[in-house]
């Protein structure tokens, strides 16, 4: 009975290892996990400034803005207790107004050893949880665009009772403002999930947020038209730029939302730098400033041949700090 009585708090420990802070019924706790190193660096502000393919995970209209709308994303989140996070996605322009996007997340919670109530050794055993999500995603005017993705979750166990799937669906929407800041809102995991024989529905997260970017120069050039003669100037952006955003985060359940700010900075072409922080949130059931529930940095190197390596170090709620490291392409 004490073998058996061990090996049980072994298995609940594996699960609760990981537990979402609002301590809600969702088996999928990585769901409202940053996919992504850029997304992790910011502290998961992304919902009005992703430029990669995860932006499927946070604000499907995204995909209409990403500067490269063909690209392959891979990430891989090392945690403790012999836990990986790890994502694959892609991206790919239909046509000049539509966007489609395909996405992978994989949550490998480790093995755990089970044991009769004598004690005896039965093997081991690995818990394991995915997502497989499909977006698209349209332009509606040069500036706006609107989203939508299916999440398909499943969840795995030695346990038939702590297995299941469920099926999720997220809507979004990007627009400028006055051509000086993007607005972002998403609405995530409106849906259900059955474990064993108990279904019940998934704690939705509403993000919105706003960004701007500050270029540190801006290049002017004057173009001549060809058949009547006439110059005009345009304004070139500059590659090297400040970003600044706000992001509010309001979970199922949670007494109250969370406020993010990031900022981004370019100083090269080549290179970019990265941090966020929670302002203003939950800790510990007791809303204040500055919980020290969110804090990151990261720092993204663009490499030949249209790839880009991002890398970022950071806090959530429930875990120490870790490391994530994606790889994008381009494949324009």
């Amino acid at each position: 009975m004490k073998g058996f009585t061990i090996a049980a708090a072994l298995f609940l420990l594996s699960i609760g290892a990981f537990c979402q802070e609002t301590a809600t019924l969702l088996p999928s706790s990585y769901a409202y996990r940053s996919i992504g190193a850029r997304a992790a660096g910011l502290s998961g502000m992304q919902v009005a400034c992703a430029d990669d393919p995860s932006a499927l995970y946070t604000n499907p209209a995204c995909l209409g803005y990403l500067v490269a709308p063909n690209s392959l994303f891979g990430s891989i989140t090392p945690l403790s207790f012999g836990r990986s996070l790890s994502n694959l996605a892609a991206t790919l322009a239909v046509g000049t107004n539509a966007h489609v996007g395909f996405g992978l997340v994989a949550m490998n919670t480790g093995t755990i050893t089970r044991r009769d109530a004598a004690g005896t050794l039965q093997g081991t055993s690995t818990l394991w949880q995915g997502t497989a999500a499909v977006a698209a995603s349209y332009m509606l005017t040069d500036q706006s665009s609107v989203g939508v993705a299916g999440r398909l979750h499943i969840a795995s166990a030695p346990d038939p009772a702590s297995s299941g799937t469920g099926i999720g669906v997220d809507i979004g929407y990007v627009t400028s403002v006055l051509g000086m800041a993007t607005l972002g809102a998403s609405l995530q995991n409106l849906g259900t999930m059955t474990i064993g024989s108990e279904r019940f529905a998934l704690p939705w997260m509403l993000r919105v947020g706003v960004c701007t970017v500050i270029p540190f120069e801006e290049q002017v050039a004057t173009t001549t038209s060809a058949t009547l003669g006439t110059s005009d100037t345009i304004v070139i952006p500059s590659s090297e730029c400040v970003l600044f955003g706000i992001e509010a985060q309001y979970r199922a359940q949670s007494p109250t939302p969370t406020l993010i700010v990031g900022t981004e900075i370019i100083p090269h072409a080549l290179v970019a730098i990265r941090g966020g922080i929670a302002i203003y949130g939950e800790s510990l059931g007791v809303p204040q400033l500055i919980p020290g529930t969110f804090f990151s940095g990261g720092v993204s190197l663009h490499l030949p041949s249209a790839l880009r390596l991002d890398y970022a170090i950071a806090r959530g709620v429930t875990t120490a700090l870790v490391h994530t490291l994606s790889i994008v392409a381009r494949l324009d």
